[in-house]
């Protein structure tokens, strides 16, 4: 994916857009124009990475927690290399016991079970809660919402504008804005010790339609993760030829006939929606 300059530098080179590239080429000069930003971090995510290369290891949650911050910096220098001034960071976590989508159905994630990996992580996490509020950071977290709720809360305050949204996390991309996905992905590059070097995944600039095709595309998968059911036979791949050259009226109409159930059709975007 280009970073947001280099995506506005290819509209720019556009004579005539379409109306989507359009309103993508002002919401993205819009965003370029402020260079001061708060990244809003999913630090789930980042837990798992750190927690990912210690679960073999004698845990030390001091040092785990320097990883987690080191990880965090670099990406900061990275998206300041970009051309952004990085002025708050804002850590969200998902701590929530009553998650509200459990009571929709007892389904939701019922697939995920405790194993040394996520008792490590929920560990840690308690650990980092600490720890950042003494180093006084922003840390926010909820009896009854995960963070990606809470992130998709705080773009609408902030204003899409003055944040990016740094996270792995496939939901997240539906909130409209600027994302950083910070999953390392190897390059033809060799380093000194013949090793492959690894770069983010990096920048993606959401419009709300870009926004709403990828919720409806998800509503056709499903997330697996979160065990919650797509429409069989339908993936990645065909999801978004099923929703192409549409309005978005025969969009949301494809989807219903697909599923050919209401009901679990207004279950889905419950369990789904940002």
């Amino acid at each position: 994916d280009m970073k947001p300059s280099e995506e506005l530098e290819f509209l720019n080179n556009f004579i005539k857009l379409t109306p989507d590239s359009a309103i993508k080429r002002d919401m993205l000069t819009e965003f370029i124009d402020n260079r001061d930003k708060i990244l809003l971090l999913d630090s789930d995510s980042i837990l798992y990475k750190v927690v990912h290369f210690w679960v073999d290891k004698e845990p030390d949650l001091v040092l785990m927690f320097e990883d987690f911050c080191n990880q965090i910096q670099e990406m900061v220098n990275t998206i300041e290399d970009d051309g952004f001034n990085i002025i708050d960071i804002q850590y969200y976590f998902t701590t929530c016991r009553s998650n509200f989508r459990y009571e929709l159905t007892d389904t939701y994630k019922a697939n995920r079970e405790d194993n040394p990996l996520r008792e490590l992580a929920i560990e840690l996490m308690h650990y980092a809660l600490n720890q950042l509020k003494e180093l006084g950071m922003y840390v926010d977290h909820s009896d009854t919402l995960e963070a990606d709720d809470l992130i998709s809360i705080y773009v609408k305050e902030y204003g899409h504008k003055n944040v990016i949204t740094c996270s792995i996390d496939k939901d997240l991309k539906q909130i409209v804005g600027a994302h950083f996905d910070y999953f390392k992905v190897k390059t033809e590059q060799i380093d000194v010790f013949g090793e492959q070097i690894r770069e983010y995944k990096g920048w993606r600039y959401t419009t709300p339609q870009e926004g709403l095709d990828l919720f409806l595309e998800q509503m056709l998968i499903g997330d697996k993760s979160d065990n919650v059911e797509g429409v069989k036979g339908i993936g990645k791949v065909k999801a978004p030829k099923l929703l192409e050259d549409k309005t978005n009226f025969s969009k949301l109409l494809t989807v219903a006939r697909l599923y050919d159930d209401m009901d679990r059709v207004r279950l889905n975007v419950k369990l789904m929606r940002l």
